[in-house]
């Protein structure tokens, strides 16, 4: 698996038969499937790009949370924040002796798809049904939500619902709202001073036990291993 980044010219990018003309800042994956194929768009005769290649069992997972950008190639959200950077920082970390540095460069890439993958969500946004979904799982403070009431607000059957917000993020609903949870426990270990049993209990965990082996199964580490290598 790899993660490709477009920074200037123009290229044509085609997976099968689906063909795109990218210029700008764009980002895609290469992934094993369908034949991937590049070349300059003209009247452009080259282009840059940057990729970072990795395998293991975040890769799965990541996978599975619909965090790469299989379906389209995706233009870079234009949020202010320096991408182009933050993945030279990213191919620097991987550089860098194993350690602390080598998880250093799987939360700036974590880091990356989340962010990538937030921007896509909001996009999505535009359909009123989905963004009534997202606002009634955020306003959600139960550990499990009440996916039949949601699917009732929403206009739609549960059975329903399932399908359509799979089809709309590329994720079933159930994932979206564990992976939201995550990207939340994260944030507060990374940015945060919170006990990490506090933070457990936020997030809607009446057991410290089950939160840590439940960040662990998602992450590969313990949450006092995450908060350290984002410090330490």
């Amino acid at each position: 698996m790899s993660l490709q980044l477009s920074t200037r010219g123009s290229v044509n990018l085609q997976y099968d038969d689906r063909k795109y003309s990218l210029k700008g800042i764009w980002v895609w994956a290469h992934f094993p499937g369908p034949r991937i194929k590049l070349c300059p768009s003209e009247p452009s005769t080259t282009w840059d790009h940057r990729y970072i290649a990795f395998s293991g069992p975040l890769v799965a997972q990541w996978q599975g949370e619909g965090l790469f950008p299989f379906q389209a190639p995706q233009r870079m959200p234009s949020s202010g924040r320096d991408y182009i950077g933050l993945f030279d920082e990213l191919l620097y970390r991987v550089k860098r002796p194993a350690g602390w540095g080598h998880w250093r460069a799987v939360n700036l890439l974590e880091r990356l798809l989340l962010e990538l993958a937030q921007a896509r969500r909001e996009n999505s946004t535009q359909l009123p049904w989905l963004r009534k979904v997202f606002e009634a799982i955020a306003e959600n403070r139960e550990f499990s939500p009440d996916y039949a009431a949601i699917a009732h607000a929403a206009g739609m059957t549960l059975r329903t619902l399932r399908g359509r917000f799979r089809q709309a993020t590329g994720v079933p609903i159930h994932a979206y709202v564990l992976q939201s949870r995550m990207a939340k426990a994260r944030l507060l270990l990374g940015e945060t001073d919170h006990p990490i049993k506090d933070i457990a209990e936020r997030l809607g965990y009446e057991d410290i036990f089950f939160f840590t082996k439940q960040f662990k199964k998602h992450t590969g580490i313990t949450p006092a291993v995450y908060r350290k290598s984002r410090f330490g």
